[in-house]
């Protein structure tokens, strides 16, 4: 799958917002409760645009994968032991990839470009979380080089905080 990385602007909040409506029943389907009705919405994804923070996947203009990357985290966060806590970092919220194109390489492919764009901005660690139960994700990320380096409990339930150093 040969993807392009872009960001949207405004007047796709709602396309975005259909997509993740699409992984939230999939998920659920597979009994990973994680998204609801609730979250993500589309003022998250609106905010995200607004702020630069969301990007698109897309292949032959279908929107393939959907992925924020700032430097916000939850207070939770805080407290993990973080091997590098004072250097530059980004953080990865709601990577959500079309169930059409599952286990096609996509979250790796989106993983590798938050990577890479990371390396040449001089970042030196990526952080996310990703819930307990969502044993896909969990292994992807691990397979990746992340590293569970604490846990926290939020609406949803148990979310595990990993952090790989690039």
């Amino acid at each position: 799958m040969n993807l392009t990385y872009r960001k949207p602007d405004l007047g796709e909040v709602f396309k975005i917002y259909q997509h993740y409506v699409r992984v939230i029943a999939s998920m659920q389907e597979q009994g990973i409760d994680q998204w609801d009705e609730l979250y993500p919405n589309s003022a998250d994804i609106a905010a995200d645009i607004s702020q630069g923070d969301l990007w698109v996947g897309e292949e032959d203009g279908k929107l393939i994968c959907t992925f924020a990357v700032n430097t916000q985290c939850e207070e939770e966060y805080l407290s993990c032991p973080w091997q590098f806590p004072n250097d530059p970092f980004i953080v990865v919220h709601r990577l959500a990839v079309n169930p059409k194109y599952r286990r096609q390489g996509v979250a790796k492919s989106a993983m590798e470009f938050v990577e890479k764009s990371a390396k040449e901005k001089g970042v030196k660690t990526i952080r996310l979380d990703t819930f307990c139960d969502n044993f896909a994700g969990a292994n992807l990320y691990e397979s990746l080089g992340f590293k569970v380096i604490g846990f926290a409990h939020w609406r949803k339930g148990k979310f595990q905080i990993m952090e790989k150093i690039i």
